[in-house]
């Protein structure tokens, strides 16, 4: 089972001219059941605050969430010790969103991580799977 970070999906419903094409391949993947993923609710509210930097409506918004949520990612929640636990962490230099996906990972024993992000590739416990080197 492996974690999707937020960046995956936008670099999908973005087309990213060097993600895009990777990571709708492999969102496709899970929604064949080829591959096993999870997010957090988190997650939902990265994409949320992403597509409402962009003026879409709340319709079109929710319109997209909906459809990540039908696509084989399970959602864990979002519990309020991870926000207490990554305060520190933001001191150290962390995202407080990649934080949250770190401290969310560590709780449900998930290590291996689905992202672009390199800054993953410095926690022990957590192996960071590149997009662009997957293969479906």
């Amino acid at each position: 089972m492996r974690y999707i970070d937020s960046n995956i999906f936008i670099n999908n419903l973005i087309g990213d001219n060097r993600l895009g094409e990777a990571a709708e391949k492999y969102l496709e993947a899970v929604a064949a059941g080829k591959e096993t993923a999870v997010t957090s609710v988190h997650t939902m509210i990265e994409i949320y605050a992403f597509l409402k930097s962009k003026r879409l409506s709340e319709q079109k918004i929710a319109g997209i969430l909906r459809e990540i949520s039908l696509h084989g990612v399970t959602l864990l929640p979002f519990e309020a010790e991870f926000l207490l636990q990554a305060l520190p962490m933001v001191k150290r230099g962390w995202k407080l969103g990649d934080a949250i996906h770190c401290l969310t990972m560590m709780k449900h024993n998930i290590n291996e991580i689905v992202t672009d992000d390199m800054h993953f590739d410095n926690i022990e416990s957590i192996k960071r799977i590149d997009i662009l080197k997957m293969t479906f």
